[in-house]
């Protein structure tokens, strides 16, 4: 199974210092990156505080230094290259309810244990 990160579901892991690449890995799925994701997240990092840029560095410091496979969305908005990707059968890891509702296979993070959960509509 293969799982696509979403930028906001990437930097809620690190906040709630969730090891989301471990645990997706210890649920069976390979882990992809979007380049654009990455692009996004590194553009994010201009724009804003401190800490929130300091979350993005660990982030991105993780994704380099675990090799995660970067894919391309193609010439779509994040969103909607995401929500295709899901269509076709790829889990999606987001927090972006949108997405959320497109989709029916997703990883989310459960509030009440502070861990992932898979879902599967």
């Amino acid at each position: 199974m293969e799982v696509i990160l979403d930028s906001n579901f990437i930097i809620s892991c690190i906040k709630r210092k969730i090891n989301f690449l471990e645990d997706l890995e210890n649920l069976g799925f390979k882990v992809l990156l979007p380049k654009e994701v990455y692009q996004e997240l590194k553009d994010l990092r201009q724009k804003v505080s401190h800490n929130e840029r300091n979350n993005i560095d660990i982030a991105l410091s993780l994704i380099e230094k675990n090799k995660i496979k970067k894919i391309r969305l193609g010439n779509k908005i994040v969103d909607e290259g995401l929500i295709e990707k899901g269509k076709k059968g790829c889990y999606v890891a987001t927090l972006d309810s949108g997405i959320k509702r497109a989709i029916s296979n997703k990883v989310i993070i459960s509030e009440a244990k502070n861990s992932l959960i898979i879902e599967r509509s």
